[in-house]
């Protein structure tokens, strides 16, 4: 199965080193707010409050105590009823992999930017762009880095730095440090750098890259592709069809409003597509996941390198589970009517 692997980022650092003769690696910034409050109401009390849930905490319904876990003896963690849902939600075997989205990013387009260079210093300092198409480097202090027009490369190097990429087609690098990088206008590629960063896609189909440490990425507008890597990371769709990759640790996925493919890949991971027909990912060994979406759209959830002999439907209170040997996926509230998987597909 075709999945993000968190080990090939050095490759996307070698590919931004072909693109920008330099590669350096960056977040949050005062005025980012929470998607939380704003994109994700679902995302509440029913995950034991760390949004983290992945058979932990309380379950909807009538439930054990919060933090109770699942075991082979009590699979549902003290909720009731706890009993057989097999024919609760239609599950088809032998789907295959079709579905399962690659995560090949196509450099070509950023291939092209920058020219005019425009290279700082170790001070922290304003460097403002032009409308040709520019290459800006940092270098060291915390820089505020404005590309204006054209199709620009922007090198933020050490330091908090904030980059805006404005309009065109811009290739933005934040480097070391706590970044805030913005796309603007065309489509971009934003990759934050180690660093706890913060990325905005703008209007059109971007490319958000978190890199390392928790990063929060918000695609915005357009069909954008936005990769988690390491750590928390919390990763927002916005508007449109969105393919949100966790990558490594405990990631919050939020889709947004379109049809939206959401991936959690390692870690216990919280996903919810929102609106429209989405379709969340999940592969044995990936941890365990909670889906707290939405009740609007057609839902799929499809289950990589398993049968339906590997696992157990059950009904825990107001949540439908799967159980795994070593794992389980929660579907929140599904038996109160909030979260609604209309279909699941296995691989085998």
């Amino acid at each position: 199965m075709a999945r993000f692997d968190s080990n090939a980022l050095p490759s996307v650092s070698a590919c931004l080193l072909a693109l920008l003769g330099a590669c350096s690696s960056g977040s949050i910034d005062e005025d980012t707010t929470n998607f939380f409050e704003d994109d994700a109401a679902t995302f509440d009390d029913t995950m034991g409050g760390d949004g983290s849930t992945g058979g932990t905490g309380s379950t909807g319904g009538t439930t054990g105590e919060a933090g109770e876990s699942e075991t082979a003896e009590d699979p549902c963690g003290g909720a009731v009823p706890c009993e057989d849902a097999t024919d609760d939600i239609p599950i088809t075997p032998g789907a295959g992999a079709g579905i399962v989205p690659s995560s090949a990013v196509d450099f070509t387009p950023w291939a092209s930017a920058g020219g005019n260079p425009i290279t700082g210093t170790d001070a922290s300092e304003d460097l403002p762009g032009t409308e040709m198409n520019d290459t800006m480097s940092g270098l060291a202090g915390n820089d505020t880095m404005s590309g204006n027009g054209g199709d620009d490369v922007m090198l933020g190097g050490d330091g908090i730095d904030v980059l805006d990429g404005g309009a065109g087609l811009d290739n933005l690098d934040g480097g070391g440090g706590i970044d805030t990088l913005r796309g603007q206008g065309g489509a971009d590629l934003l990759n934050g750098g180690p660093g706890g960063d913060t990325i905005e896609g703008g209007d059109d189909a971007d490319v958000l890259i978190g890199e390392g440490q928790g990063d929060m990425l918000y695609g915005e507008g357009g069909d954008d592709r936005l990769f988690g890597d390491d750590d928390f990371d919390i990763l927002d769709g916005g508007a449109d069809n969105d393919t949100l990759w966790g990558g490594e640790g405990d990631d919050s996925l939020l889709g947004g409003f379109g049809a939206d493919i959401l991936l959690g890949e390692a870690g216990d991971d919280t996903l919810a597509g929102g609106p429209d027909d989405d379709v969340y990912i999940w592969a044995l060994g990936e941890g365990s996941d909670t889906i707290d979406g939405d009740d609007s759209g057609t839902d799929l959830l499809w289950l990589g390198g398993v049968s339906p002999a590997d696992f157990e439907a059950l009904r825990a209170g107001d949540d439908y589970i799967l159980v795994f040997a070593d794992s389980t996926l929660r579907i929140v509230g599904f038996y109160a009517g909030e979260n609604q998987i209309e279909a699941i597909q296995t691989e085998f």
